[in-house]
């Protein structure tokens, strides 16, 4: 079960993957998601998904997306997913019930499944956090206190919890119940669609972001800092974004930079055109539990990543493999300084190479898979 939709470019990278490597593995899956309605339209993508997923056996029950007004359709929302949880497992005999975020995990609540059927709680963010950080809801508000109780009461019922991070397991850890199976799973990519640039090939860019500029995302201190190392190394940026509106309000210019939307399957030939990826993130609560997608992918890509601290196991992870540096602040002296760091670690031998190797470690789909693959194992009676 995923509120996110199959058709999303989330869902593209982050859901339909790792279901597809389950089914090679012989497991029996049905995916039930919310589409929107403007990715529903895209009638040859929704066919081409469509017949991806019956080829390998898994059975797709798309449902509609309601966006307004918020919590009444969320709530309608809510109760049309446990409908759709309740029949599925009644039409396939399901043993277990992987739900992706707490949306999800709210609806197999509510479903009030068969004794014996087992519920995996795949955690992606710590979520009333991430909110009050957007700004979607106050802080202590009656709506955030409405939400944590759902937090805990998601993790109160969960038979497995899969989180992104190390630090975000430790952040729920006195929630859960003794002895419950756990796991952490980092966002994973597809070590054969994104790989290093060919040795010798120039980049067209020197540095690039890929991915929405949410509110959790520091888009104005990202486009000064690209735009001050354009400067200091004569070579264009690239933003590819979806809101690349947010990204010119933000400063960027295009005298400087190349900024626009790309379709999911054109991201990797793209972001090999740079030499090394940046993402900033805000300083909030749930930044233990993040893993963004885009630094797994600037990995495998063999590119070095410019982040802010404090994002999920990132600081350790950069600090030990040396794949990337760490930007303590938004001053010009601090973003000079990291620009030289940066410079210093790009000019290093064997850099690629280090990089796409701790993606082979870290976050290869494979990987990923045959950890959930586990937990199934584990939790479900019928799973091979």
């Amino acid at each position: 079960m995923s509120y996110d939709g199959a058709l999303d470019a989330l869902g593209l990278s982050q859901v339909v993957p790792y279901l597809l490597g389950l089914a090679a593995h012989g497991v029996g899956l049905t995916l039930i998601s919310f589409e929107k309605e403007e990715r529903w339209r895209e009638r040859e993508r929704r066919e081409a998904l469509d017949r991806r997923l019956r080829a390998a056996g898994i059975a797709w029950r798309p449902l509609r997306y309601h966006r307004r007004p918020r919590l009444p359709a969320t709530a309608y929302d809510l109760v049309r997913g446990a409908r759709a949880i309740r029949a599925a497992v009644r039409r396939t005999g399901a043993t277990l019930v992987h739900c992706r975020a707490e949306v999800a995990m709210a609806m197999a609540r509510l479903a009030r499944l068969p004794r014996g059927v087992r519920v995996l709680h795949d955690m992606r963010a710590l979520f009333s956090a991430e909110r009050v950080a957007a700004g979607s809801w106050a802080a202590g508000g009656t709506l955030d206190r409405l939400v944590r109780r759902v937090e805990e009461a998601n993790l109160r019922r969960a038979d497995a919890l899969v989180t992104l991070t190390e630090r975000g397991q430790a952040a729920v850890a006195s929630h859960l119940r003794p002895g419950l199976p756990t796991a952490v799973i980092p966002t994973c990519v597809d070590l054969d669609a994104f790989t290093p640039r060919a040795e010798g090939t120039p980049a067209a860019h020197g540095i690039a972001y890929s991915g929405s500029l949410g509110a959790l995302y520091l888009a104005r201190e990202m486009v000064d800092f690209a735009r001050a190392f354009s400067a200091r190394t004569a070579s264009r940026a690239l933003f590819m974004t979806p809101q690349p509106e947010v990204a010119v309000a933000a400063g960027l210019d295009p005298s400087w930079a190349d900024v626009g939307a790309e379709a999911p399957a054109a991201v990797p030939a793209r972001l090999r055109t740079a030499r090394a990826v940046l993402f900033f993130l805000r300083d909030y609560a749930g930044a233990p539990a993040a893993c963004p997608t885009k630094f797994a992918e600037a990995l495998a890509c063999g590119l070095p990543v410019a982040c802010t601290r404090g994002i999920g196991d990132l600081d350790r992870l950069l600090g030990r493999e040396r794949i990337g540096v760490l930007v303590e602040g938004f001053t010009p002296a601090a973003r000079d300084a990291a620009i030289l760091a940066l410079l210093r670690l790009l000019n290093e031998p064997g850099l690629a190479a280090r990089c796409r190797r701790v993606a082979e470690e870290h976050f290869g789909l494979a990987l990923g898979v045959a950890a959930y693959h586990r937990l199934y194992r584990e939790l479900g009676r019928d799973v091979r």
